[in-house]
């Protein structure tokens, strides 16, 4: 292997290498690899961006995993089921299990001067995680202890400020389609936006008591339980370990509670995630065949142009493998280059996104108002490792012409 080294780093090194047409092709060969590692990288930065910041909204919002009345998916007025559960609150001590809350909901209209919107107010308890909403609260604050006491304070969005001219210490009146009809006046502390479009103009926060008294339920009447997991790569696993603990149990009323996670209630937003995810294996295949395609032809070109010195080789002994060791080594030089110069710029490129947000996105059609960019070195290490690997076993089929060449016949070829 020594000798095979030091042929190529001469062919690499050599005064040759920056002259003829094969100069120009390796130029291009190189350009052809950094190009196709960057977009890889991109491709993956950004749908692994996408996949994180939806994933988290959509969690942040409601819960991994969501216990309610079995019979609620099919009324509009939600079903209660008793809070006073024997998972409730120990389920948390279960292995990749974070938290449990409670939560009320209830349908209304939003009139305000001579706007109206219908929305669904969440009632929620004092063990409510605020981290979420904390994040994307825009005015304000989140509901705390002396506004629950006094039951009539209200989070809204940002969409339904917009739409009902609604602003912090303003205020909203709520009617209530029931027999009898009824009304409730909520001053506004906290106006939030997440960037969930279908999310944000629907649901309003206020105390769940409140949502009880409306409903004509007890203190231990609730619309349903969200559950939050530690890893939500584990979210399928530990759906199953909540419905082995609450899903299969049967109330004294003879109510059923249904569990679900957070991909099965948004099943066309997943779908949508996992279609982008199938473009990005569609735009690394693509990558890989352009930088294939690039590297055979300039190997090619260079092995036609140092045919000379290959009929020489073969005429002094060196075995085909050797003489094939010595060009795919040469293209290894290449393919390195090709990949730190990718490298480079797609790290540039994604920290510029990653830490300014410069390219911007419609978040009513795409839940997020800048493209999101992961910054991860493994990334990158996956990107090179396969890359290397795969162009490595595939520069052999082009140097299998070397196999074909005669010394009688290119010793003179110049």
């Amino acid at each position: 292997m020594k000798l095979e080294l030091f042929m190529a780093s001469r062919l690499v090194r050599g005064k040759d290498n920056n002259k003829g047409v094969a100069s120009s092709v390796v130029r291009i060969a190189v350009a052809a690899v950094a190009l196709s590692v960057c977009v890889m990288i991109v491709a993956i930065s950004v749908i692994v961006g996408f996949r994180n910041e939806i994933m988290n909204k959509v969690v942040g919002f409601g819960s991994c995993i969501n216990i309610i009345n079995r019979e609620s998916a099919a009324n509009l007025e939600s079903l209660p089921i008793d809070s006073q559960q024997d998972f409730y609150p120990s389920i948390v001590d279960e292995d990749g299990i974070r938290h449990i809350q409670r939560y009320a909901l209830k349908p209304c209209i939003f009139k305000s001067g001579s706007d109206i919107m219908g929305v669904m107010l969440k009632g929620i308890g004092e063990e409510y995680d605020w981290s979420f909403f904390d994040n994307n609260m825009i005015e304000g604050h989140a509901l705390n202890a002396p506004d629950t006491v006094n039951g009539n304070r209200i989070v809204v969005s940002k969409k339904m400020a917009d739409v009902l001219n609604l602003e912090v210490g303003g205020s909203v009146v709520a009617y209530f389609i029931q027999d009898p009809p009824r009304m409730r006046k909520y001053t506004i502390v906290g106006i939030y936006s997440t960037g969930l479009e279908d999310c944000d103009k629907m649901f309003a926060m206020v105390d769940i008591g409140g949502i009880q008294k409306l409903n004509g339920w007890n203190e231990h009447q609730i619309t349903g339980f969200e559950v939050m997991v530690d890893d939500i790569d584990d979210l399928d696993v530990m759906t199953e370990v909540v419905r082995g603990v609450a899903g299969y149990r049967i109330a004294e009323d003879g109510s059923m509670l249904r569990v679900s996670n957070v991909k099965e209630n948004n099943r066309q937003l997943f779908d949508w995630i996992t279609l982008t995810e199938m473009n990005v294996w569609v735009i690394i295949a693509i990558m890989v065949f352009v930088a294939f395609v690039n590297m055979s032809t300039a190997l090619l070109i260079i092995i036609f142009e140092k045919a000379s010195m290959i009929g020489l080789m073969k005429a002094i002994g060196a075995r085909n493998w050797q003489i094939r060791k010595v060009f795919i080594l040469q293209s290894l030089y290449i393919l390195m280059k090709g990949l730190i110069i990718g490298n480079l710029i797609a790290f540039a490129l994604i920290a510029l996104q990653h830490f300014t947000g410069i390219i911007a996105l419609d978040a009513e059609s795409y839940y997020v108002d800048h493209v999101p960019c992961v910054l991860n070195i493994w990334h990158f290490a996956a990107v090179d490792l396969g890359t290397l690997v795969l162009m490595t076993i595939m520069m052999t089929l082009p140097s299998l012409a070397i196999g074909l060449m005669q010394p009688a016949k290119v010793m003179g070829f110049k």
